[in-house]
């Protein structure tokens, strides 16, 4: 009898015991206990439009402003355009540039050509590029307004006229003539200016000078 007592108390203890952990795997593994990974929902703030709308992606992953595009993009536009408007105004200066050589002032009274040798100017058009078209500009006096004035260019140098420089005045007792075109001979050459009085009276040359056109 007392065996089967035995027996019986150990199988209600281990029948207790099972009971037990039933109940304890019902509580601990209960549905409202498990969270399934797809039960899980992200929540993220929405970022305002107005933010968003001022922000544009760029290399390396960084954020830049529309303003801050704006600027750099008007800085490079700006610094293009000065330099193309750089190039066109060398462009234009180059299809065109104007010199004037001093050459000085002087007086006469002799009829014949007399040189002014304080206009003594040494001149080389290699110094103005390719020249294209260059004149003899003097402004004569004739106070007394007797006979007529004349100058000339002349080439010290090579013992020449300079072909087209000659001018005449006759009337006025003050005139600014140009001359026609005139040449300049290649390399280095000493220039001067000439100036006569046809019936000896005074006369004089004020700012003789040179003007050159050359690209």
């Amino acid at each position: 009898m007392r065996d089967n007592s035995s027996h019986i108390v150990i199988i209600f203890l281990l029948t207790l015991i099972t009971l037990n952990l039933f109940l304890l795997d019902l509580k601990v593994f209960a549905p409202e206990n498990n969270i399934k990974i797809s039960d899980i929902t992200s929540v993220a703030t929405p970022i305002p439009s107005s933010v968003t709308n001022n922000l544009q992606p760029t290399t390396n992953n960084y954020l830049c402003p529309n303003s801050c595009l704006s600027i750099i993009q008007q800085a490079t536009s700006s610094a293009s355009q000065g330099s193309l408007q750089e190039v066109l105004l060398q462009k234009a200066s180059g299809q065109s540039r104007e010199f004037y050589i001093p050459l000085g002032s002087g007086s006469t009274t002799k009829s014949d050509w007399n040189d002014m040798t304080n206009t003594d100017t040494l001149i080389d058009p290699a110094n103005y590029g390719t020249i294209k078209e260059a004149y003899f500009i003097a402004s004569l006096g004739n106070p007394t307004q007797n006979g007529q004035v004349e100058a000339q260019l002349y080439n010290v140098t090579d013992k020449h006229l300079v072909w087209g420089s000659h001018v005449v005045m006759n009337g006025p007792s003050s005139q600014t003539i140009t001359s026609d075109k005139i040449t300049l001979d290649k390399g280095a050459k000493l220039y001067r200016a000439q100036l006569k009085s046809t019936l000896q009276y005074a006369a004089s040359l004020d700012n003789a000078k040179i003007r050159i056109i050359s690209q």
